[in-house]
């Protein structure tokens, strides 16, 4: 744990320093300026408020039914309107939380500091099972109709009964030497398959029902000359739309299978731990150094690229309509042409830095900065 924590700390020192090496020294790379942006398409803050500590990416909320739930690391589950930002109902825990929240329409899962995997009512607060789990879990469980899986920091997926907390299945895989820490790279495609990246540059497809592997695939491959070059970890969720699977790897690449077999389609060189997103026709990646890339989804032709925020701290991307959404380390929400990779509009979020992607819902999406301020942005 403390071998991942350490990569961890020297990756981001890298990106924003421009480091080569732990052991030499370099001139500080600053965050690229702002240009005035030529509004084509203003961006809204529809509502905004505070759910408290959610310093690190395990902590993402979630849409359901009209809802929005958040969880935050001192036990406090709230749920608000998705359309006004009302308030709808809030639940106190007496329990240190990793991650979460995982949601179902009666149940909210999350996970505890002290290895525990919790399933809570969410109309009266009672926490209906619990599990102990191998290891801390960093990213929220993934909740299906049947199964709620977690990954946890000893490399573990495992499966429990979203009934009564059995544990149905598990599978494990030995972690290289060092690992980017990882706040949330499991995707579930409905109750057909769990999306897993993994070190060591592998995406796993899993079976949710028996844990069985469907497919495997490298998305990158380890090379370098030190331990520390050669981590190569997807860390960031991958996508499954319209019969393809998307992932991207730290120090590696973006790539993209076929669903159903995991035949490679095509594959460029972009390192990132930030993530991706995708529409009909392109995926959008955002590099470590927070260049913004845009690939045709068919060939992995080369779009655009994105170069004005550069070293800005710059968050994966999520779609907002047909406009490409990224937040920056000042606070800054950015809304980017999909087609050309201008940037078309910007509004101020808030002080500090947002944390992961933002959530896509389609004409809205949903940001949370790491002082804990939830935001809904819409296109006016």
């Amino acid at each position: 744990m403390r071998c991942r924590v350490l990569v961890s700390a020297l990756i981001s020192a890298s990106v924003l320093s421009g480091c080569a090496s732990w052991f030499t020294s370099s001139t500080r790379v600053e965050p690229t300026p702002l240009q005035a942006v030529r509004v084509e398409q203003p961006l809204k803050l529809k509502w905004s408020d505070s759910v408290g500590d959610v310093a690190h990416g395990g902590f993402l909320p979630v849409y359901q039914n009209g809802n929005v739930v958040v969880a935050e690391a001192r036990g406090h589950i709230e749920v608000f309107d998705a359309l006004s930002g009302r308030k709808v109902s809030e639940l106190a825990l007496k329990r240190e939380l990793s991650a979460g929240p995982g949601v179902t329409d009666t149940l909210v899962l999350v996970t505890t500091t002290d290895g525990r995997l919790l399933a809570v009512d969410r109309s009266s607060g009672a926490v209906r099972w619990e599990q102990t789990l191998t290891s801390l879990a960093l990213e929220a469980p993934q909740a299906g109709s049947e199964v709620v899986t977690v990954r946890t920091n000893d490399g573990r997926v495992t499966g429990f009964a979203l009934a009564d907390g059995k544990q149905l299945w598990s599978v494990s895989r030995v972690l290289p030497q060092l690992t980017v820490e990882n706040n949330g790279s499991l995707q579930r495609a409905g109750d057909e398959a769990i999306l897993a990246g993994q070190a060591g540059g592998r995406l796993v497809v899993l079976s949710p029902k028996n844990g069985n592997v469907l497919w495997e695939a490298s998305v990158a491959s380890p090379r370098g000359a030190t331990e520390l070059e050669r981590v190569t970890d997807v860390v960031s969720r991958p996508v499954f739309d319209a019969g393809q699977v998307c992932a991207v790897a730290f120090q590696g690449r973006v790539a993209c299978f076929e669903a159903r077999g995991g035949n490679l389609l095509w594959a460029r060189d972009v390192s990132s731990s930030h993530g991706l997103a995708v529409d009909a026709r392109n995926v959008y990646v955002t590099g470590d150094d927070g260049s913004l890339w845009a690939f045709d989804r068919s060939t992995g032709r080369n779009i655009w690229k994105l170069d004005d925020l550069k070293y800005r701290n710059v968050s994966g991307p999520a779609m907002l309509g047909r406009y490409v959404l990224v937040t920056d380390g000042e606070g800054y929400a950015h809304l980017v042409a999909a087609d050309s990779g201008r940037i078309v509009g910007r509004t101020k979020v808030g002080t500090e830095r947002l944390t992961g992607q933002p959530v896509s819902l389609g004409d809205t999406a949903l940001v949370l900065g790491r002082n804990g301020r939830l935001a809904m942005l819409s296109l006016e």
